[in-house]
């Protein structure tokens, strides 16, 4: 690991002294997170290293632009107990819920990313979903079955070593199911265009992803989120 975790909780320590002993208070580890410009920052940095790094991989290209580089400083992610061997730490869920509308043809894409620390990547899971409409309207609703073929549903968890090296895990069988509320105030820190908009909305997710094994030989994962939580999350939508 590079550098301790800011969300990791403090063991805590005896102090031996002639005057007795002391403790040191474990850390805080705050429910809601809300992403500072430092903290952005840091981690659209951390996304840059990841692209540069594996230049020819989709999936991680994907997870860097219409997730990483998306997020501004001012929205909130929460802290949500995700049963997974991927690592101990606390983390934090976000999410980007993208609509886009058309007279014909309508759809939407979800994607939430797991996070240990927006100022040192270390960890993530991402879970993402799409749905479309014959209509005007795009979806507000997602569910399905990874790993069936559909492409509707997945997941990926993945560490993040020095220089943006990564180890992933595929998840190849699993359940996920997105659903949406009404958009609400505008995003903060981002500035729409006659095209796109951007507004805070509340998702609401559960999840449970498999993956038989990682790259370079790495053993299986698995990350489980069995009832709905609500999830913060940035709504775009595209009126092209």
């Amino acid at each position: 690991m590079r550098v301790p975790h800011v969300f990791r909780y403090s063991l805590s320590l005896l102090l031996l002294a002639c005057s007795g002993k002391d403790s040191v208070a474990p850390t805080t580890v705050p429910d809601l997170l809300q992403l500072t410009s430092a903290q952005v920052a840091s981690l659209q940095g951390s996304a840059q290293q990841i692209a540069r790094a594996n230049p020819s991989d989709p999936d991680l290209k994907s997870l860097v632009d219409s997730t990483l580089m998306v997020l501004t400083a001012g929205v909130q992610a929460k802290r949500v107990a995700i049963g997974t061997d991927l690592t101990t730490v606390p983390l934090y869920l976000v999410g980007v819920h993208r609509a886009v509308v058309r007279a014909q043809g309508s759809f939407s894409t979800w994607t939430v990313v797991a996070l240990d620390d927006p100022s040192n990547l270390v960890y993530l899971i991402e879970v993402s979903g799409f749905a479309q409409s014959a209509g005007g309207t795009p979806p507000s609703t997602v569910a399905g079955t990874i790993g069936d073929g559909s492409g509707v549903v997945n997941a990926m968890l993945l560490q993040v070593g020095n220089g943006g090296a990564v180890t992933q895990w595929h998840a190849r069988s699993g359940t996920v199911s997105f659903s949406s509320d009404a958009p609400g105030a505008a995003c903060p820190g981002f500035t729409p265009t006659p095209i796109v908009t951007c507004a805070l909305e509340t998702m609401h997710l559960h999840f449970t992803a498999t993956a038989p094994n990682g790259s370079g030989g790495a053993s299986a994962r698995q990350a489980t989120l069995p009832s709905d939580v609500d999830v913060p999350a940035m709504r775009l939508t595209y009126t092209p």
